[in-house]
């Protein structure tokens, strides 16, 4: 099984709260509501990385694949206009001993832990940031 939704568009963090709702309701919908929490939390890092540093339009995509061994896994995608980004020098700033907790970076190091796996790719003028769960 895949099942693909797209969520409405994000301005701020008022409509981000709306979207965080979507994603709850349609994993609930899916019958994956046990990695709701998780999704959220991961949908808000990646809505606040596009809304801080990247350029509207702002779109947020869910995709649902049933491997065939039946355990579900979710895929939460965020697309906005703005430049893409090199994952592997973020992943090499977390390991530097100079990166500190005080700076930004901590929602992707969360992803990063949430997630089996995320990253970024060129999208039609923009680009999209990736993560599976579960």
């Amino acid at each position: 099984m895949k099942a693909t939704c797209e969520l409405a568009g994000c301005r701020d963090t008022q409509s981000a709260r709306l979207v965080r709702d979507g994603v709850r309701d349609q994993l609930d919908r899916w019958g994956t509501g046990a990695l709701g929490p998780d999704a959220e939390l991961v949908v808000t890092e990646l809505l606040s990385n596009a809304l801080r540093h990247g350029r509207p339009p702002v779109r947020v995509a869910l995709t649902v694949l049933c491997a065939p061994h039946g355990l579900p896994s979710v895929r939460v995608e965020v697309t906005d206009a703005g430049a893409a980004f090199d994952t592997g020098r973020v992943r090499a700033r977390w390991r530097h001993p100079s990166f500190g907790w005080a700076e930004s970076g901590r929602g992707l190091f969360l992803v990063d832990a949430l997630c089996s796996r995320w990253g970024d790719r060129p999208a039609g003028g923009g680009h999209t940031v990736w993560a599976d769960l579960g």
